[in-house]
């Protein structure tokens, strides 16, 4: 496949599962406000009958919209000639979200060494500040870039979904130059 072609695939599934994602994401929210305030009304605010609602449809919908964002970039890749196997852009896309939402709670961590008399804990934490600081380093040009971290959100899921299937085709390409 051309670089071209490849780069167009790239672009045209993360299209497709961002759209995915947010007709799943507007589905979650008919759900949870109109379905489930039937149910509970108006006098439950909170307790375990709302959380046991907000778990199913955080669950379901959830599901759903990793099954459909894996189906549709395994539909762009048909539409390319390109076969995608489900399992492994099924994991990557289960995995998107969770990657986004690591850097941006590395940047809340209280790393304040200025207190610190043990030389030793001092240097640790000021390695473990630097890797923090590479690790969240995408998330926090995307903050002062001032864009919406909800886009984030909304394309990790078809990002995670690509390089589970490309970090995949990389490892057996691995296992059968082992085995020969």
């Amino acid at each position: 496949m051309s670089r071209k072609n490849s780069i167009l695939l790239t672009l045209s599934q993360i299209a497709i599962g961002g759209v995915i994602t947010v007709a799943g994401s507007l589905i979650y929210l008919l759900i949870f406000k109109n379905l489930w305030q039937m149910f509970i009304d108006e006098q439950i605010t909170h307790g375990f009958w709302v959380g046991l609602f907000l778990l199913i449809s955080i669950g379901c919908t959830y599901g759903v919209i990793i099954v459909g964002v894996s189906e549709g970039v395994r539909f762009v890749g048909r539409k390319f000639g390109i076969d995608v196997p489900f399992k492994p852009v099924c994991s990557g896309a289960f995995l998107g979200a969770p990657a986004i939402v690591g850097p941006l709670e590395l940047l809340n961590l209280p790393l304040d060494i200025s207190g610190t008399q043990n030389i030793i804990f001092a240097l640790i934490l000021l390695v473990f500040k630097t890797i923090v600081f590479l690790l969240s380093l995408p998330v926090q040009a995307w903050l002062m870039l001032q864009l919406p971290i909800e886009i984030l959100y909304v394309i990790a899921i078809p990002i995670g979904a690509i390089l589970g299937y490309r970090l995949a085709n990389i490892e057996e390409a691995e296992v059968n130059v082992q085995e020969t």
